[in-house]
């Protein structure tokens, strides 16, 4: 099995949500918290993105994203993980790598994605993670006509 194939399968892991959901707006919080089993006596927390849960139910899954997560990198090649992930991103046609790139930062860690050949990096990986730039590229983005 290739390192992207076995990418693709372990990025299609879904950890099993017990004691947690995830709701867009009341009727699906509600719902949620009885398909969780949660009950009315438990406290439930926002872990952010949508995601709630007890306490105890948040860090279980937390926990088994972070178990895929290093899977991936110490599983997958950061090269063919890049390879994938631009083409499965709209990273073609824009000529930008920047949503691939930053997953392989996330994988694998700055040091190794400066090891990885890009196809149309337009930042380094140093600048995409620089908050000056992000205030830079906002200053040019204030000052074009709309």
């Amino acid at each position: 099995m290739s390192t992207t194939d076995k990418y693709i399968e372990i990025k299609n892991t879904h950890p099993e949500m017990r004691k947690c959901f995830v709701a867009f707006g009341n009727s699906q919080f509600e719902e949620g918290k009885v398909k969780a089993g949660i009950m009315p006596d438990e406290k439930i927390h926002s872990y952010g993105a949508c995601l709630y849960g007890t306490k105890e139910g948040l860090d279980e899954y937390m926990n088994a994203l972070d178990v895929i997560l290093t899977r991936i990198s110490k599983e997958c090649d950061p090269q063919d993980v890049y390879e994938y992930e631009f083409s499965n991103h709209e990273c073609g046609y824009t000529g930008d790598d920047t949503d691939a790139i930053k997953l392989i930062v996330a994988y694998f860690g700055e040091e190794t994605a400066k090891t990885v050949k890009r196809r149309n990096g337009w930042a380094d990986i140093d600048e995409l993670f620089n908050p000056e730039r992000k205030e830079a590229d906002n200053e040019v983005i204030n000052k074009l006509p709309m």
